[in-house]
């Protein structure tokens, strides 16, 4: 039997389609609020409650492997969540697994944390990362760079809907930072065979295909047929887009830590590319749909905590 965290999520959605294609039992722990079940009662479903230890414990029981892509994007007080409060709660589910029993822990971060130290959200991934590893259990840490397909698609998708929707699209400074993007389905598949194994590992979860990020732009407006300007602008003017943009959207459409996170390269490895689904073929049979609905993260977020 195998526990992931968040299947009616998007990471966790296609690692429990993947164990249930392969004839496993699969059981999710939530605290996601008003999802859909896309699995028709196949899996198990148990409330992700990090302030009832004890049941947790019972909740993870009889597990062989914990898929954990539990996280939060950003801080935001009056969703009651932030980094702090996710590092802590990840500290309390391995300490559960352990005590339950479980076999070995997957645990996605995020890819060169270690490179960032200074912003929360990446702090938080290091803390957890090495909280995880002084548990006592085994265990694999998965970092994906920017995942793309199955559905949700948030970056790709509401890149599109600009390109789409608005007469000038900004990409940060000069644009040549290198994004390396992974389907979701290889991340998925990538865990699960990393969840198989016994030793102790971390690794990249990657695309085969590299792109300057600029590029990259131009190839979803190109798969769209879309004629608009895509031209440089700086950081600080193109956050300040983004937070008036949130306003009229009421979303989180990007954080100052993620533009500095793109703008350094760490959404690229050095490490050999385990994803084998190319973005480039997969683009170009999705021009004509996608973008066409903005996908607001912070509204599909609510949870309990």
């Amino acid at each position: 039997m195998h526990v992931v965290t968040g299947a009616f999520g998007y990471t966790g959605r296609w690692i429990a389609h993947q164990l249930l294609e392969q004839g496993e039992k699969v059981r999710t722990l939530t605290n996601a609020v008003g999802r859909d079940d896309p699995f028709d009662g196949q899996v198990e479903v148990h409330p992700l409650n990090f302030e009832d230890k004890a049941a947790l414990v019972e909740s993870l029981r009889g597990a062989d492997v914990l898929y954990n892509t539990y996280w939060v994007r950003y801080n935001h007080q009056s969703k009651r969540f932030d980094h702090g409060i996710a590092t802590r709660n990840c500290n309390i589910m391995f300490e559960a697994a352990k005590e339950a029993g479980v076999r070995r822990i997957v645990h996605f971060s995020v890819a060169h944390p270690d490179q960032a130290p200074g912003w929360s959200y990446f702090a938080g991934k290091v803390d957890s990362e090495e909280n995880l590893k002084n548990v006592g259990i085994s265990y694999a840490i998965v970092r994906p760079t920017v995942l793309f397909g199955g559905g949700r698609n948030v970056l790709v998708n509401n890149i599109a809907w600009m390109l789409r929707y608005l007469p000038v699209f900004g990409y940060f400074g000069w644009g040549k930072y290198p994004i390396q993007p992974v389907h979701v389905r290889d991340v998925a598949r990538i865990a699960i065979e990393l969840g198989a194994g016994n030793e102790d590992i971390t690794r990249d979860a990657t695309g085969p295909e590299t792109y300057r990020y600029k590029d990259f732009v131009k190839l979803i407006r190109k798969s769209m047929g879309v004629r608009r300007i895509v031209m440089p602008v700086p950081p600080l003017m193109g956050w300040m887009a983004g937070q008036a943009m949130g306003l009229f959207l009421k979303d989180m459409v990007i954080t100052r830590a993620e533009i500095k996170g793109l703008m350094q390269g760490l959404v690229a490895s050095d490490e050999e590319p385990l994803g084998v689904i190319k973005f480039s073929e997969w683009i170009d049979g999705k021009g004509d749909e996608i973008g066409r609905k903005y996908h607001n993260d912070l509204k599909e977020r609510t949870y309990s905590r």
